[in-house]
Parts: C-alpha cells; structure tokens; sequence
C-alpha cells in the first residue's frame, strides 16, 4: 500500500490525517472536496509506532517539496497531527483538529456515556424524510447525524493490529498528561472543529488546549457528531468553515 494519496495539483498545501488509528483512506472525501482550490495530500498511515509514523510524515513532506503546511487530523489524528506540529513547527503553518480525542483524561466517563447515546431527536428525522436531496441510502449511527453514502474505495482496509498497538501507546500519553505537553513546542494557530454531538467532549479538548495554547479557536457544529464531511446537517458548514481557515 502506497502511504500517500495526491488530489489537485503542486504546491500541496494541505495534509489530511485520517483517524482511526487503523482505519486508511476513509477521510478521502475532505481531500476531494477541497481539492479544487488546493493541492492535497492523504496520508495512509503505514507504521505501527507514534515515532515512525512522525517519521513517515516527515518523509513525505520532504519528498514532495512541500512547505510550509496546513494538517488537518481528525479523530486520533488529530493528535497525531498535534505532535507532529510541536516536534517540527517549520514545517506547519496551521492546525486543524477535526474531531478530536480528548486531550484530559478527566472528561473520559462522559464521553463513555455520550458514545453509548443512541437517540436522534424525532423532528430531525422528520427534516431527513422530507428531503429528497440526502434521503436515499443514509444511515444513522450514534457518533454522527445522519451520515451520507460512502463511496467503498475510500476505506482501503482496517488494520486491527496497528488499531491496537497504536492505542495502547497513546492512552498512557494521553493520561499522564504528555500528549498535551506537546503544546509547549507548537507555534503556530491551532484550530478545533467539532460536532455539537460528538461523543468526545468539547470541554475535553475546549479547555485543555486554550489553558495550554496562545493562539487557539474553537468551532463547534451544530447538529453535527464526528464526521461533519460526511454528514447531512454538518457538512457545508465544515467546509465552509475549512475553506475559511485555509
């Protein structure tokens, strides 16, 4: 498996960080919608290691001439992304955190009982019957409203083991405090976009990442859970706000 995907043309401004970890390819559906504006990079996470796969970053970076960037990681690459801004700044311009994980373990029961919340409000599925835009195909799923049809060549396969590995080296990152003391080296703006709904809480990355950083902002989705690209409410909001920023 190639671990990069090209849309649009060089220069290539913008770098997407799918989540995961584990999970290649399907964060495909930002690169194509911004792709009309800018060159874009996918990367496919290929490595069983934080430290190798900052190293396969890097390295494609440089190979394509890259540079200063824009990254934006969603979910558990967000934080992958974040620690790759503290540990080579000159490279990233700005940050972009799609969705994170939480960056204080504090907040993690209540993500816990918001990931196990399985209710769409009726009037909201009352607005998804009327549509004819987004009604065929659609489907519900707890971590999101309403989500829109995938394309099936976007998720290249799911990697369980690189899942687990990668999990199992950045919780304790995570609890200790470490992953957020990564702020110390970031230079650059840093920008949290989220859903309303996400089950990962705002406040968890809201306040951890304002008390920790100098240039921060925050957008929050309205009806919108953990993957706005690819939702009904959420997604011309998100990019409205992506293409903004970039």
């Amino acid at each position: 498996m190639t671990n990069c995907r090209e849309y649009g043309n060089a220069p290539y401004k913008v770098i997407v960080v799918h989540g995961g970890p584990g999970v290649p390819g399907y964060c495909a559906g930002i690169c194509r919608e911004l792709s009309d504006e800018f060159g874009i990079l996918e990367i496919l996470q290929s490595k069983n290691s934080i430290k190798e796969l900052i190293e396969e970053m890097l390295d494609i970076i440089i190979s394509h001439d890259c540079e200063k960037v824009v990254l934006i990681g969603h979910s558990w690459g967000s934080w992958l992304s974040f620690i790759f801004t503290s540990m080579y700044p000159e490279y990233v311009e700005k940050l972009i955190l799609v969705g994170s994980g939480l960056f204080d373990s504090a907040y993690y029961s209540q993500f816990v009982e918001a990931a196990n919340a399985k209710i769409m409000p009726s009037e909201q599925k009352e607005d998804i019957k009327a549509s004819n835009q987004y009604s065929q195909n659609m489907e519900y799923n707890p971590y999101n409203y309403c989500l829109l049809p995938n394309i099936p060549k976007d998720m290249i396969a799911f990697n369980e083991e690189q899942h687990k590995t990668l999990m199992d080296e950045i919780m304790p990152m995570r609890d200790s405090g470490e992953l957020l003391d990564y702020s110390d080296g970031i230079e650059c703006p840093v920008i949290a976009v989220h859903g309303k709904n996400d089950p990962h809480i705002i406040d968890g990355i809201k306040i951890p990442l304002e008390n920790r950083l100098s240039n921060f902002k925050m957008y929050v989705l309205e009806k919108c859970g953990h993957e706005p690209w690819n939702e009904y409410y959420a997604k011309d909001k998100f990019f409205e706000i992506l293409k903004m920023e970039l």
